[in-house]
């Protein structure tokens, strides 16, 4: 009965009888109102309508809120996600501040003429204003809060601290051990070095070619669920993680718009440091709609992305939450089928992680083998861990969660500046897995050797952080991780770095046993040592023939018809750099722990020719997933 006297207010407003019809059907769909149908299309103006409909209740209306008048309470931060009344106190009484619906206009009426004492209590406000207050009234609070928590509640799990006391002495003891190996029998103490280095290799390298061999296998996915009933669409929060990036703003905010899902059950948070001036503006200046909002981060504690995004969940309305950054230009379907996946999967299904595309693999060799290196991660390495249900580090953007596993885990670490390898473990170890999408999310990759080595500092430096937390309590990661899951840990975690670290080191044990053998007679070698030497030959052909051979399955046809072959070449010195970010990430581990060196981005100009098509095929494998469950609207 609401819903038809809600039609007949709008009708009688002016609004036309087939837009009215059409919000009718899209509330009947989407579990909501004509009103905020309405609203969520661009046809009422918020501020214009609860300003009319004020007037309309004979109340006092508000379009700004000053922080220092609201009442806090224990429960003021629930107005972040949903619409309430919010108490204030002005000039020198209290008055609530709502949000009338046109559904309820009469109800407010009948009350307000049988107790007219209630005007001067009550005024109206739109939803956007009540929450922008809310957000400034608590800020300092919130973030404290979100910046402390993991390490109050779950301070094993959190990177506030590089290393514990036991840590450190383990690390100084090991350290003591080999440099005192080293002086009294060095021979033997590089055997014993050599052969550890080779096993971690090794290992690196046998899962990768396991990967690879799998991905020649394709697995049949499992139809959609059928179902007698309509499919209801959630609320989906989708965070945009922005910082010093005003020239790309009004590229982001295109993109996202492009998002298929209903307007009215779309929260959009695009998240900013507070003293982030430019950004701001930029966002300020383009039109956003209704179901969009700016977050400003407070400048407290460590300045990187992740408190930025744990300080924006706390505002976030949807029970999915999708996470991007300002380079992404996500294939339009991601969030159905993201949606369309949970669904048909069971409730342990947390987090789900799109492949990421590089546009920009023609612009320098470094961009290319940067393509080759995600096509063989996200393509190969990850979907074989999915399906084989072990722990991933996430690949930090186009991540889908399940908003209760991420609050379950504790979110983001304010800490970990490569938050998304960490969460990804901390999910499996709460008894979550991580599965996978198809339709793929394009961006940029960096260009320059300078860029691109202050970008791999902070990975590696981040997964040294995550390396060194899981290992704080080595038992009980094993316990929660598993056998498997603990082993694919250290191979995905502690053999990368090793690998940075090492690498050179491995061209040096090569060197030295040809040395050793130009000088010393046959005889006189052992099969030891002929032995690693050979193995140390297989690993480092073996360590750039799989990371050639999985970015190259992964790719495209689009994509290896655009890469320039040659570049494939300077793999080795590729590798050779990763072992450079290595060690500089060693340094700021122990110098600038939690420095976050901004990644700058750049509009790359081959956007629309990668993503159409470079990546139809995914994006249509993607789309598989969403047929037969994708409710009208």
């Amino acid at each position: 009965m609401k819903a038809n006297a809600e039609a007949r207010f709008f009708l009688g407003c002016g609004i036309g009888k087939p837009h009215v019809k059409a919000a009718t059907e899209a509330a009947q769909c989407n579990g909501t109102t004509i009103e905020k149908e309405l609203i969520a299309e661009g046809l009422i103006d918020p501020e214009l309508y609860y300003s009319w409909l004020a007037r309309e209740l004979d109340l006092s209306y508000i379009d700004d809120i000053d922080p220092d008048e609201v009442i806090r309470l224990q429960a003021t931060d629930v107005l972040l996600h949903r619409d309430g009344p919010l108490p204030l106190s002005r000039g020198g009484s209290q008055v609530t501040a709502f949000v009338p619906q046109a559904r309820d206009i009469e109800d407010h009426r009948a009350r307000l003429a049988k107790m007219p004492s209630l005007r001067n209590t009550l005024v109206v406000a739109s939803p956007a204003t009540i929450r922008q207050a809310v957000w400034q009234a608590g800020a300092n609070d919130r973030v404290r809060k979100i910046t402390f928590e993991l390490d109050q509640d779950q301070c094993d799990a959190s990177a506030r601290r590089v290393m514990t006391g036991l840590q450190g002495f383990c690390l100084a003891m090991t350290v003591y051990v080999f440099a005192t190996g080293f002086v009294l029998w060095p021979f033997p103490a590089l055997v014993v070095l050599h052969v550890v280095l080779t096993i971690i290799f090794s290992g690196g390298i046998l899962l990768r070619l396991c990967a690879l061999v799998a991905s020649g296998f394709k697995l049949a996915r499992p139809p959609p669920k059928k179902s007698t009933y309509v499919s209801r669409l959630p609320v989906y929060t989708v965070l945009v993680a922005l910082h010093d990036e005003a020239d790309m703003v009004p590229a982001v905010v295109s993109r996202i718009s492009a998002l298929r899902w209903p307007k009215s059950l779309l929260d959009i948070k695009y998240v900013c440091e507070a003293d982030d001036e430019a950004t701001i503006c930029a966002l300020q200046r383009q039109y956003l709609a209704p179901n969009s909002e700016i977050v400003r981060t407070p400048p407290f504690g460590p300045r990187t992305k992740p408190k930025a995004l744990q300080y924006a969940l706390q505002g976030a309305r949807g029970s999915l939450v999708a996470v991007y950054y300002a380079e992404d230009k996500p294939a339009p379907a991601q969030l159905l089928e993201a949606w369309a996946t949970f669904r048909n999967g069971d409730p342990r299904l947390g987090c789900l992680q799109a492949p990421l595309a590089i546009a920009n693999l023609r612009a320098s060799w470094i961009s290319a083998l940067f393509a080759l290196e995600y096509s063989g991660l996200f393509r190969v390495l990850i979907p074989f861990l999915a399906r084989t249900r072990m722990p991933i580090p996430l690949g930090g953007t186009s991540n889908h969660f399940q908003r209760v596993a991420l609050e379950t885990v504790g979110g983001w670490d304010p800490h970990n500046v490569t938050e998304d390898a960490d969460l990804g473990l901390r999910l499996y170890a709460h008894g979550y897995r991580t599965g996978t999408l198809n339709s793929a999310t394009v961006e940029t990759a960096p260009t320059t050797l300078d860029v691109w080595t202050r970008q791999r500092t902070r990975w590696l430096k981040g997964w040294a952080q995550t390396w060194l937390v899981t290992m704080r309590k080595p038992m009980q990661s094993f316990r929660a991780l598993g056998l498997r899951g603990f082993a694919v840990f250290q191979l995905m975690i502690a053999g990368m770095l090793v690998s940075a670290l090492a690498h050179p080191l491995m061209f040096v044990f090569i060197g030295l046993t040809l040395i050793w053998l130009s000088g010393s007679p046959a005889a006189s070698v052992s099969p030891l040592h002929s032995t690693l030497m050979w193995i140390d030959l297989i690993n480092i052909g073996g360590s750039y023939l799989t990371f050639i051979a999985m970015g190259w399955r992964g790719f495209t046809g689009h994509e290896r018809g655009r890469l320039k072959t040659r570049w494939i070449l300077l793999t080795p010195a590729y590798w050779f750099m990763m072992s450079i970010a290595g060690w500089r990430a060693l340094g700021q581990l122990m110098s600038n722990t939690h420095l976050w060196e901004k990644t700058p981005h750049a509009a790359a100009p081959e956007w629309a020719a990668v993503n159409e098509a470079g990546n139809n095929e995914e994006n249509a494998q993607g789309m598989e997933r969403v047929k037969g469950i994708e409710p009208s609207s």
